[in-house]
């Protein structure tokens, strides 16, 4: 059976797409046999575009994934694709409360990159035991049931202070667009994000491979 990874941004062009090829590019990488099936959507494609080009240049170009990579074509999300993945991936909170209430059932298997991976690396504690985290269903839903008990309990990055409309500063919470930045700041985020989905390929496999 595949487990059902679902990356989404806004236009389907940059983040989304290259989140979800560096996280097939992580899957074979590893080679744990867990069969994948990854995709990647936009909320707001207003007409069909190619990858970013940059975003294409970072990934590995000996992989298959990359090849595929070079004719993605932007796609619009439907309402029904939300219910057919175990695991929900958003970009930032914004794509992330646009996805809930689209579908306000997925709301508890959607998680925002960053707090997925902030979620998902502490070990179990005693507590988390007791209460049967441990023995959450081994498949992919049952490890987002486990991220969503514990929210609230899980320390997440988080903006502090008062963030200006002017400040340049990116929420600690958000992979942000940067599509029409420059070169390095576009190139440092694609490069942050890629070492987050590895982080997040690595956790939910352990999960997975390890409740076998």
């Amino acid at each position: 059976m595949s487990n059902r990874v679902l990356f989404v941004c806004a236009a389907n062009v940059c983040r989304s797409p290259f989140m979800a090829a560096t996280f097939t590019e992580a899957a074979v990488r590893r080679g744990d046999g867990i069969e994948w099936d990854v995709v990647s959507r936009g909320i707001s494609v207003v007409r069909e575009h190619p990858m970013c080009r940059l975003a294409v240049s970072l990934l590995d170009p000996g992989t298959q994934d990359a090849s595929s990579a070079a004719s993605h074509v932007s796609t619009q999300i439907a309402q029904v694709e939300l219910d057919e993945h175990d695991l929900i991936i958003a970009a930032s909170r914004e794509e992330r409360a646009r996805l809930a209430r689209m579908q306000p059932s997925t709301r508890r298997r959607t998680f925002t990159l960053k707090e997925a991976v902030a979620l998902g690396a502490p070990p179990l504690d005693a507590g988390e035991r007791s209460r049967g985290l441990a023995e959450a269903s081994p498949t992919l839903a049952g490890y987002a049931e486990f991220l969503d008990q514990r929210r609230g309990r899980i320390r997440v990055p988080q903006q502090t202070g008062l963030r200006l409309p002017w400040s340049a500063h990116d929420d600690p919470r958000d992979v942000p667009d940067v599509h029409h930045d420059s070169t390095r700041r576009h190139t440092r985020i694609l490069k942050e994000s890629r070492e987050l989905v590895r982080d997040l390929h690595s956790q939910v496999s352990h999960y997975l491979v390890a409740a076998e």
